[in-house]
């Protein structure tokens, strides 16, 4: 653990250790592009997602850039009402877009959208087979943080309330 992860929670690390499976998917597919010859006869490009991830390894800001995106993105889809009770709503197994539909009283189509990009996060996963969606681990660590957040809050506000009232 860092010495900036030693003071987290372990929501945080949850949440941290979430985002980065996700991010390391990507990394994964972009490592497959690389390789991959859309051109076979014509070599491929020397500014490729190869160099692209070996600059970006050598490059602590650009890392610490990329970290608060993917971050922040995730904390502003999970800040969206809807979203936060459809994250709240998934476990480990899956629940079915019309079964979500219902819970949330959206329709279909709004719950797969939302869905959809919670998966682009890494806060979902989408079963197109069955027409279901999971939550992943990143999805309930974000959740149980806005809950341990919310709970702090809530502690400070009744001791507040009383001292103001």
């Amino acid at each position: 653990m860092s010495a900036a992860g030693a003071s987290a929670g372990p929501e945080v690390e949850a949440v941290a250790d979430g985002l980065w499976w996700r991010l390391r998917d990507v990394v994964l597919a972009e490592r497959r592009l690389e390789r991959f010859a859309f051109a076979p006869e014509q070599p491929n490009s020397p500014a490729g997602p190869g160099e692209r991830l070996s600059a970006l390894a050598a490059d602590e800001a650009a890392l610490a850039e990329l970290t608060r995106d993917v971050t922040v993105r995730a904390l502003a889809a999970t800040a969206d009402g809807a979203n936060l009770r459809l994250l709240a709503l998934l476990g480990g197994e899956p629940i079915g877009i019309d079964d979500a539909s219902r819970a949330l009283a959206l329709p279909p189509l709004a719950v797969s959208e939302r869905v959809n990009a919670l998966a682009q996060l890494g806060l979902a996963a989408r079963d197109l087979e069955r027409d279901a969606v999971t939550g992943t681990a990143a999805g309930r660590a974000v959740v149980a943080l806005v809950k341990a957040i919310s709970a702090g809050l809530a502690t400070r506000c009744r001791a507040g309330l009383r001292e103001v009232l």
